[in-house]
């Protein structure tokens, strides 16, 4: 039988890591496979393993990298103590108020008319 603590886990994670100031959306990563696998839904941007979890975000233009990485850890650790070692990874970076971008959509030119 699952643990419905654990099970959760990775959604409580990414709760807490989306309502971080510096951070503007959870990233599925460049090729799309961060995430966690939970009864009824996909947790993207939360990757859990035995000795803890990996977290890949977009984040918001400002803040420095340790103060980013502090929010993050702080929300982590607020949400699961003894969840070990946390690793942080910052796919993208919004800035301006740019739009965030789907990091796994193939980019493709637009076409041109020729005629």
């Amino acid at each position: 039988m699952i643990n419905s603590v654990v099970s959760t886990r990775p959604a409580v994670i990414a709760d807490a890591v989306a309502g971080c100031p510096a951070v503007a959306a959870l990233s599925p990563g460049p090729s799309g496979d961060v995430a966690t696998h939970i009864p009824g839904r996909r947790v993207v941007g939360v990757r859990t393993a035995p000795a803890g979890v990996a977290i890949h975000v977009v984040a918001r233009f400002g803040p420095t990298m340790a103060e980013i990485a502090g929010q993050i850890r702080a929300a982590v650790t607020a949400v699961a103590p003894d969840c070990g070692k946390i690793d942080i990874v910052v796919d993208d970076l919004v800035v301006d108020g740019s739009a965030i971008h789907d990091p796994v959509a193939p980019r493709v030119a637009p076409r041109r008319n020729t005629g």
